[in-house]
């Protein structure tokens, strides 16, 4: 071999050593029936690198519901809190809004109460039908600026994204919505499994929404009578592989989170461990085998 070759081939083999791994993280979301304790010590057991607390009303990682002890508890764990989950909506009342800001902050302050070095992305929905997107998206922008100036004043992130049936159920619309707000505080999630089931394209949609993107969620999806159906990732009609060679030629290392979407979490005979497991059993080889992990 040429010694500029093996020189090339060298420094290529340095730099991937050195590449940032893609953190692969689940939340709490599909394990509503477990303590917070519990699920953590589940996800570390299994192999994720993060967890995602859903501070939803009614799960046991609801902010009201973790006491300081609890807080504590979760801060000097080992697994990191990358992210939270809430369900908000633009285009509620003007009550429900006010009442979304106060949730804002009350997850900035369990976000730097858990990770006061680096606190937790918050992560929402935006609500919404398709129908209603030309008419109100001019306030869906309003509102918008007014959850990213709260997050601001609270120093966290928040991350937003479309989602099929929704107002914002395009990478385009949602590009626009973050143009429109312009606010540091603010950024978008790419979760393809909403697009495909719009039978938009991988590539095409990744190349618009990814640089704009704070972490990726994945779950799998089809369509069964024309209806949207969710599923574990490696059950539906995603292309992973080509997916995470799209990903690594983009040199993507951030966050990648396993959603175990509602409708899987509320079937009967729903075992939340073992949807934990088989997300990762199929993902992550398929992150070592493509070099992201």
């Amino acid at each position: 071999m040429k010694r500029r070759n093996f020189l090339s081939l060298a420094t290529a083999s340095a730099l991937s050593a050195k590449a940032k791994p893609v953190q692969l993280s689940i939340g709490t979301y599909g394990m509503q029936s477990l303590s917070v304790d519990q699920a953590l010590t589940i996800m570390r057991e299994i192999g994720y690198d993060g967890a995602e607390l859903c501070l939803m009303q009614g799960w046991p990682s609801e902010p009201a519901k973790l006491d300081a002890a609890a807080r504590r508890r979760i801060r000097e764990q080992p697994l990191p809190i990358t992210s939270m989950l809430e369900n908000f909506n633009l285009l509620k009342s003007d009550a429900d809004h006010a009442q979304t800001l106060d949730r804002i902050r009350a997850a900035a302050t369990l976000a730097h109460d858990l990770s006061p070095k680096q606190p937790p992305v918050l992560q929402s929905v935006l609500g919404g039908t398709p129908g209603e997107w030309e008419l109100e998206k001019a306030k869906m922008a309003s509102r918008l600026a007014d959850w990213a100036r709260v997050a601001q004043e609270s120093n966290i992130k928040l991350a937003v994204k479309s989602h099929i049936g929704s107002a914002s159920d395009t990478p385009e619309k949602l590009i626009w919505l973050l143009d429109q707000v312009h606010s540091p505080a603010l950024s978008g999630i790419y979760d393809y499994s909403h697009f495909q089931l719009l039978g938009l394209d991988l590539e095409a949609t990744l190349s618009t929404l990814l640089p704009r993107s704070s972490f990726i969620t994945v779950k799998d999806g089809r369509l069964k009578d024309g209806k949207p159906q969710f599923l574990l990732p490696g059950y539906g009609t995603t292309d992973y592989r080509k997916y995470f060679n799209l990903l690594k030629a983009k040199h993507y290392n951030g966050c990648m989170l396993v959603e175990i979407t509602r409708q899987l979490h509320t079937q009967a005979g729903y075992n939340a461990v073992e949807a934990a497991r088989k997300s990762y059993q199929y993902l992550a080889p398929l992150l070592h085998t493509t070099g992201l992990r």
